[in-house]
């Protein structure tokens, strides 16, 4: 049973837990139980004075020589995570420890990406489909490719310019928990083009198959739609089974490429031209309108002749991916 403190030791033990001291160092310090400090830390009031935590790198555990073997290991291999490190590496000391170890030496790891990992089956996914797509001589003049491109108003952040000194002009969707941003749906080939498709909604099956059907054939091309093969990425709504019909009844010759494989898509070069004409003065655009069409403007405005040489790149694409056995390749 815990026993119960006169009025001034209570107010001890608060005095020392609000100087950032911990449970134990503070039973320690006034010599009672652990299970008597956290009693009374309870009925603790917090105020606005800043906890003291003042931890330091277990210097004993991680000497000269395990910091080098640190920075090879993170040479050799790409690590996002300090815990596997540590485990790798077999070191001792808490994982806590280790991350302040990290942080006192300035080390820091890659970062999560948004695009996952590369997995055994994902690279042999991605050989296989070299080796197919290659051995049945798909020209890459027949092939149209089309993707989705979320486009946002205050553009990304290495084109945006720092408002910093202008905080009295900042715009208002800048202003925003969530600025303003159109989602587009594109499809480009050889000596072809398509009218974007411009939509506040997310896309899902239904509004990517209006899209592709209405931007595909309403649209001249040459040669014909009938005789060309549309690959698209491995999206969820690209593969909607309530929507695969009505893909099929326009004439459509709609394949897949494998998971993992934005180097293998010509056309994220193509709205890499565009973000980049978008947002080249640094625009800001605070008006879905002013957005919408500044998207069109761009769109139109990239050259078709561009749009060929990014096209025919994928023959050189799916050799560099058969060569690399399905790695990633430098596109």
């Amino acid at each position: 049973m815990v026993p119960r403190l006169s009025l001034s030791n209570q107010r001890k033990i608060q005095k020392e837990r609000r100087k950032g001291k911990g449970r134990n160092e503070t039973a320690r310090h006034l010599k009672v139980s652990v299970n008597t400090v956290s009693k009374y830390s309870h009925t603790l009031i917090v105020t606005d004075r800043p906890r003291v935590v003042n931890h330091k790198p277990q210097s004993h555990l991680y000497p000269n020589k395990t910091l080098k073997n640190v920075q090879l290991a993170i040479k050799n291999k790409t690590y996002s995570s300090a815990i596997q490190l540590k485990r790798d590496l077999k070191l001792p000391g808490s994982d806590r420890s280790f991350q302040r170890f990290l942080k006192a030496n300035k080390i820091g790891l890659h970062k999560h990406h948004k695009v996952p990992p590369f997995q055994p089956h994902h690279i042999k996914n991605r050989f296989d489909f070299a080796k197919e797509t290659l051995s049945k001589g798909y020209l890459p003049d027949l092939c149209l490719f089309d993707d989705e491109k979320t486009v946002r108003g205050r553009g990304p952040d290495k084109y945006y310019r720092s408002l910093s000194e202008k905080d009295t002009q900042r715009p208002e969707s800048e202003s925003r928990a969530h600025p303003i941003k159109l989602n587009t749906w594109g499809c480009v080939g050889v000596g072809f083009k398509s009218n974007l498709f411009i939509t506040e909604e997310n896309i899902n099956g239904r509004i990517y198959t209006d899209a592709l059907i209405n931007g595909l054939t309403n649209a001249q091309m040459d040669p014909p739609l009938d005789t060309r093969v549309l690959l698209s990425d491995n999206a969820g709504w690209h593969k909607n089974k309530t929507e695969l019909p009505r893909i099929e009844l326009a004439n459509i010759s709609h394949k897949f490429l494998p998971p993992l494989s934005s180097d293998l898509n010509p056309i994220e070069h193509v709205w890499a031209m565009l973000t980049t004409k978008l947002y080249e003065n640094f625009e800001v655009y605070d008006t879905i309108d002013s957005l919408r069409k500044a998207i069109v403007r761009c769109w139109k405005s990239i050259p078709q002749e561009s749009i060929d040489n990014i096209v025919l790149s994928y023959g050189d694409r799916l050799l560099e991916c058969y060569s690399h056995e399905g790695k990633m390749t430098k596109y």
